[in-house]
């Protein structure tokens, strides 16, 4: 059985990062930004019209949201031999999907998270081969650095190592000795994970969208879930805006809006969004190549190169305040770009705090009280996959199996995921891993 004492208290309480994004802006955005685009120019990051995969209002399996784990999901069914029906109120992709960048990382802060990466990756590292796009995975590793709580880098690298992830424990010296360039950084030591990095999500998105559409998926779009259909205690389907679909089960993937509809369903589920923000510096910042992603955990803020000596930066620097999915600002917010731009120069060394921002943007994480996501059948006929916390599409592979596996069996052999049960909210004791992209 899978432990659920709770690990490395520092990573959990000080360090929040995100995962890459590649150096095209998100396909949305919008309002007071300094570089995102207004909402009267978004564009879907892919044209896919509904086709009659399914030639009724009945189906197999419905699945509520086309982000990364709601395609994957109905990737999965369908090599399953089921039929399904995707039901989005936007495009595929167009959510948070997108926003919250294309990190893949092995280095968690509880073994939940660490083993959902490491059954997730060989899909990321054979993508071209199954979906024929490639996702441009760039490998950077990821070096975390502290001075404030050394210890909680040993815990963090005793438990990569239990799980068979290699993990270097660096002194200061052996940083620079490794990397040069980071030679004027002030961290007392640092942990190394060389396997991980960061891959093209929008690519991503599209290959499994045109790959779930050819293989029969029907994708009913700008379409709003208002109900959900029951059969006495049964889920039996949904009610929206464009008509009522019926099916045998009904998965909840709807992201920042998971917690919405677990409500139509009669059940109390404590998502919760938080905002975060990414951008990324001109490349007059000279920020060298060569080096892995950086993470300062004592305050929060995180770097690596973009290529041609620019740089992606992000960090909550200390804020990870819940915020409303329907009512939340896209744009990146300039007091934000300019607390963080002055972090990352004091805690890297690689920029400087007036380096020109060449875009930026916000999104959300949909999550749970306790960073880790709910992955059940929460009642018959509706299984719950939401509230990753920005691990969505770092995990989605391995999700989307174990949602098939619930559906055709009522339970999973791929892992033990007894501790991502919603009931674990009922008790006082719960794992937290905040440190997931």
């Amino acid at each position: 059985m899978m432990s659920t004492t709770p690990i490395i208290p520092h990573l959990i309480f000080r360090c929040r990062i995100v995962g890459g994004v590649s150096s095209e802006p998100p396909p949305t955005g919008g309002g007071r930004g300094l570089t995102t685009t207004p909402p009267s120019q978004a564009r879907p990051l892919i044209s896919l019209p509904s086709v009659p995969g399914i030639n009724t209002n009945t189906s197999d399996v419905i699945v509520i949201g086309a982000g990364i784990v709601g395609l994957a999901a109905a990737h999965a069914l369908l090599l399953a031999g089921n039929s399904v029906r995707i039901v989005e109120q936007s495009e595929p992709g167009i959510g948070q999907s997108t926003r919250t960048g294309g990190g893949i990382r092995l280095a968690h802060g509880s073994e939940m998270n660490v083993r959902l990466t490491q059954l997730s990756l060989p899909t990321w590292l054979n993508f071209e081969e199954q979906f024929g796009i490639d996702p441009h995975y760039q490998e950077t590793g990821h070096l975390f650095l502290s001075t404030e709580d050394t210890g909680g880098l040993t815990t963090q690298a005793g438990l990569l190592e239990s799980l068979g992830v290699h993990c270097d424990v660096l002194s200061k010296g052996e940083i620079s000795q490794r990397w040069p360039t980071l030679d004027s950084m002030d961290f007392t030591a640092g942990n190394y994970c060389k396997t991980g990095g960061y891959l093209d999500q929008h690519r991503v998105i599209k290959g499994f969208a045109q790959t779930i559409q050819a293989g029969g998926a029907h994708l009913e779009l700008r379409t709003r879930v208002e109900g959900i259909l029951r059969d006495g205690d049964k889920v039996t389907g949904v009610r929206t805006s464009e008509g009522s679909f019926t099916s045998g089960t009904v998965v909840n993937a709807a992201g920042p809006h998971a917690g919405v509809i677990s409500a139509l369903a009669g059940l109390e589920i404590p998502f919760v969004s938080r905002r975060h923000e990414l951008l990324i510096l001109e490349q007059t910042a000279r920020v060298p190549e060569g080096i892995p992603w950086l993470i300062d955990t004592d305050h929060q803020v995180h770097m690596r190169p973009d290529g041609s000596g620019r740089a992606l930066v992000g960090g909550f620097l200390g804020h990870d305040d819940p915020d409303d999915p329907d009512d939340y600002d896209p744009a990146l917010s300039e007091r934000w770009s300019t607390a963080v731009r002055e972090q990352a120069s004091q805690s890297f060394h690689l920029s400087r705090p007036d380096s020109p921002v060449l875009r930026g943007w916000a999104g959300l994480y949909p999550g749970t009280v306790d960073y880790l996501p709910v992955l059940e059948q929460s009642t018959p006929g509706l299984v719950t996959a939401a509230g990753f916390s920005g691990t969505g599409l770092m995990h989605a592979p391995v999700v989307a199996q174990i949602v098939a596996d619930l559906i055709r069996e009522g339970s999973t052999s791929v892992l033990d995921i007894t501790a991502l049960r919603s009931r674990r909210f009922d008790n006082e004791q719960l794992v937290v891993d905040s440190t997931g992209f």
